[in-house]
């Protein structure tokens, strides 16, 4: 492009009228103009490409965790971040039970890039085998609590079909990202865990 334009240079000055200058006036121009050209073009090979580099990943410390209900009064979905194993949120029985983990409050989003979830120790159908069919997600929209949440009202992480192991590590693309955790089961039952880490980082609009 650059050779293209020093042509077209040099082709308007053998063609101007030589009552303006001399041809060594058009030489020396086109001179001066072949090496700011080619001085533009060093500035242009010299530039350093912008590397962009992804912030740290870290754990995320949810402020708010809530659930479609609680069973018996003491199975809050505070108890999947307690850091005890041995403790455990609880939800009623329902169609696709959910709980949601704030990660930051109204205006901070997040990339969550892998989130790990520990199962009940407790074995058989009043156990670990509740847990089926688990779907992991982000959204930006506040479920309510007490209400149904449709399978597609989230941006979907993973899903992994059947029991859920003792420790499932589920992973986000990249492109997920929003305000809330989703953890739901696919299935008609309560459900039970004992913890929940999330892994990402903020992400600033």
């Amino acid at each position: 492009m650059l050779a293209l334009l020093l042509a077209c240079v040099a082709i308007a000055l053998t063609f101007t009228n030589k009552s303006d200058g001399t041809n060594e006036d058009y030489e020396r121009k086109f001179d001066d103009l072949e090496k700011k050209v080619d001085d533009h073009e060093k500035r242009i090979n010299n530039v350093e490409p912008e590397v962009i580099t992804r912030p740290e990943v870290e754990e995320i410390k949810p402020v708010d965790a809530f659930q479609i209900s609680i069973y018996g009064g003491y199975g809050f979905a505070e108890k999947a971040l307690d850091g005890d194993d041995n403790t455990y949120m609880l939800t009623k029985s329902h169609q696709n039970p959910w709980m949601a983990l704030n990660l930051g409050g109204f205006y901070r989003s997040y990339h969550v890039t892998r989130v790990v979830i520990t199962n009940i120790k407790l074995i058989g159908a009043n156990g670990s085998a509740r847990s089926q069919n688990l779907r992991v997600g982000v959204t930006n929209t506040r479920p309510t609590v007490g209400q149904a949440l449709a399978l597609d009202a989230y941006d979907l992480c993973e899903e992994k079909a059947g029991q859920m192991a003792d420790v499932e590590t589920v992973y986000c693309p990249d492109e997920v990202s929003g305000r809330y955790l989703i953890i739901q089961f696919q299935t008609t039952n309560y459900m039970n865990l004992a913890e929940v880490k999330i892994y990402g980082y903020e992400i600033y609009e």
